[in-house]
């Protein structure tokens, strides 16, 4: 693959992308369609909804039931089913190692994700990567959401790069669509949510089959200069602040 000799900043997905959560939301999401609505979906199909907001999972079968979905109910109970179980969330290793190999070498990094703030509360603890992270956008930061462009344009917004400086990394087809609006670069990863050949079918611009194969073509990204110091000295001062929040019972986030 081809290296993006403009880049300068790496935009990752969480859910599928760097947190393999896809079970786990997909037993959420049946659980909450069963209780409130009466209907089981087939696994596939909920599955094609992983990457799209809750607040839109929540209304995706509003045309199939008779009368007013409880909405905000269901919400609830998805999220508090997913708090319950999060124990089945597993990080993906190799995929985190990228995120922290990209922020050392210098390279501008951004969490984009359709969890909403509270849901993005819940996995942080998992990833593990407040001091490797230069912005995170959730659903609740932007009026539209994937596959509009808006939250890619937020994060370009927050880091202050261009369009074509960025590309955006991710597992479903929201991702991909959501990325090419914006105008950045789009790398697809095969380990998540949606089909490798609905993710091909899109045609990113980069496809990743494995987390090793995406920590490996970042390993050999050219090091930004003029951004790696910087970036070693805020890691270790945020790191040292996080440390001491810790140390006093408090969050450093």
């Amino acid at each position: 693959m081809e290296k993006p000799s403009s880049l300068r900043a790496i935009l990752f997905d969480v859910d599928g992308t760097l947190i393999d959560t896809v079970d786990l939301i997909v037993k959420a999401l049946d659980y909450t369609y069963r209780k409130h609505l009466g209907i089981a979906l087939p696994r596939d199909e909920i599955r094609r909804l992983i990457g799209l907001p809750l607040k839109v999972q929540m209304r995706y079968l509003d045309d199939r039931v008779a009368g007013n979905a409880p909405h905000e109910l269901m919400e609830a109970d998805e999220v508090a089913y997913y708090k319950a179980n999060r124990d089945q969330e597993r990080a993906i290793p190799e995929a985190i190692q990228a995120v922290q190999a990209a922020y050392r070498k210098g390279y501008t990094i951004a969490l984009v994700t359709s969890k909403n703030r509270e849901e993005m509360r819940v996995s942080q603890p998992k990833l593990q990567l407040d001091a490797y992270v230069d912005a995170v956008v959730t659903s609740d930061d932007t009026e539209r959401h994937k596959p509009a462009p808006d939250p890619v344009l937020k994060a370009l917004e927050r880091l202050q790069v261009a369009p074509a400086q960025a590309i955006y990394v991710g597992d479903t087809v929201f991702d991909l669509s959501c990325g090419r609006a914006a105008g950045v670069q789009v790398g697809a990863v095969a380990w998540g949510a949606h089909l490798p050949e609905d993710l091909r079918a899109a045609q990113p611009d980069y496809y990743f089959e494995t987390p090793a194969d995406l920590l490996s073509w970042i390993e050999q990204l050219p090091v930004i200069e003029d951004h790696a110091k910087a970036k070693e000295d805020d890691f270790r001062n945020r790191d040292r602040a996080h440390r001491v929040g810790a140390g006093a019972g408090g969050d450093a986030r």
